[in-house]
C-alpha cells in the first residue's frame, strides 16, 4: 500500500501502528523519529523487527511517502514546517491527535498548498505509554474519526480510510468542530475530572492518603488508571480544546451541585431516577461493544 511509513513520535500508539501494519502488510518499510534519545536503544531491545530509527527528522521525512504524527498536538506546527521543507511530491500526512479544530485551522491557514494532510483520530489506547506497551490488536474493532480538511472525501482521504481499516478499525467522518465537541465530552472532560479527583485525594492529610491507597474501591482505582496517561499529551489536549472543555466543566460543576442538593434534601426518588438514567448510558456502551478491556493479560 505504501513504500515507507514514517512514525513521528514513537510511543504506545506509534508502536501499535507499526505492529498492526506489519501483520497486515500495509507498507514495505517502517521508519521512526522521536526526540527521546532512548527510543533507538529501546527499539533494539524490544520485539519490534525491521524498524529503522532516524536521528534526523530531515532525512526521515525525505524517505517517507506516508507520515503519521503521534506527538502531543501543540508540536504539530514545528513538524508541519519540516514536512513542508523536506517532504517529497505525493507525500500523505495523517495523525492520531485527539483534537482536530486547532490542527485543521493550522493546516488550512499555513500549509494546505504544501502537502496533503488527512486528520485522523483512532479512538483506541490504554493508560500505558511507551513503545514497549504497544500491541497489534490495539485498533481492532475500534472507531477512527477522519475530519477532512475540505469536508470532501478526496482520493487521499479514501487511501487513509483504507489504511486504518487495514488495522481493523471502523472509520467514520466528522467535521473538526463536531469531533472536538464530542471528544470533549466523552474523553477530555473525563480525564480532567480524573486528574482533579486524584489531586483532591493528594491534598488530604497523610494518614488518610495512605488509607485511600490501601482501600481504593473500584471507582477511585479507575480514576487513577486514567491519570497514568502521558502528561504531555493531555496537557496539550486541554490547551487545544480549552473553550469546549471549559464549557463542559461548567455544566459538570452545575450537575455536581444539583446532586449535592438532592442528597442534602434526601430526595430519594429523584436520586434513584438520576442513577438509573445514567446506568442506561453504560448499557448502551456495552451494547456497542465499546466497554471491553484493551490491555492484553491485564
Amino acid at each position: 500500500m505504501f513504500k515507507n511509513l514514517l512514525i513521528i513520535g514513537f510511543g504506545l500508539i506509534g508502536s501499535s501502528i507499526v505492529r498492526g501494519a506489519q501483520q497486515a502488510k500495509l507498507t514495505q518499510k517502517f521508519s521512526v523519529f522521536d526526540t527521546d534519545k532512548s527510543v533507538k536503544k529501546r527499539i533494539l531491545s524490544s520485539d519490534l523487527k525491521n524498524v529503522e530509527h532516524f536521528s534526523s527528522l530531515k532525512i526521515a521525512i525525505e524517505n517517507a511517502d506516508l507520515i503519521i504524527i503521534c506527538t502531543p498536538v501543540l508540536e504539530y506546527e514545528k513538524i508541519f514546517k519540516s514536512i513542508d521543507k523536506y517532504g517529497k511530491f505525493g507525500l500523505i500526512v495523517t495523525d492520531v491527535g485527539s483534537t482536530k479544530s486547532n490542527i485543521v485551522d493550522l493546516y488550512n491557514n499555513k500549509f494546505k498548498d504544501k502537502f496533503s494532510f488527512v486528520p485522523s483520530h483512532p479512538i483506541a489506547g490504554t493508560e500505558k505509554s511507551g513503545l514497549e506497551n504497544g500491541f497489534a490488536k490495539l485498533f481492532h474493532n475500534r472507531y477512527n474519526i477522519i475530519c477532512p480538511t475540505n469536508h470532501k472525501k478526496t482520493k487521499d482521504v479514501l487511501v487513509i480510510k483504507k489504511f486504518w481499516e487495514g488495522l481493523g478499525m471502523q472509520v467514520d467522518f466528522l467535521s473538526a468542530k463536531e469531533h472536538d465537541k464530542i471528544l470533549g465530552l466523552t474523553s477530555h472532560l473525563p480525564h480532567l475530572i480524573a486528574y482533579s479527583l486524584v489531586r483532591t485525594a493528594m491534598k488530604k492529610e497523610k494518614s488518610m492518603k495512605s488509607n485511600i491507597i490501601k482501600y481504593s474501591a473500584g471507582g477511585f482505582r479507575d480514576f487513577t488508571r486514567i491519570t497514568e496517561n502521558n502528561p504531555n499529551m493531555w496537557r496539550d489536549t486541554f490547551i487545544a480544546n480549552e473553550k469546549i472543555i471549559n464549557e463542559l466543566s461548567q455544566l459538570f460543576i452545575s450537575e455536581i451541585k444539583k446532586f449535592g442538593l438532592d442528597i442534602k434534601q434526601k430526595k430519594l426518588s429523584k436520586l434513584h431516577s438520576k442513577l438509573d438514567q445514567t446506568r442506561k448510558v453504560r448499557r448502551g456502551i456495552i451494547k456497542a461493544k465499546m466497554a471491553g478491556k484493551f490491555i492484553p493479560n491485564d
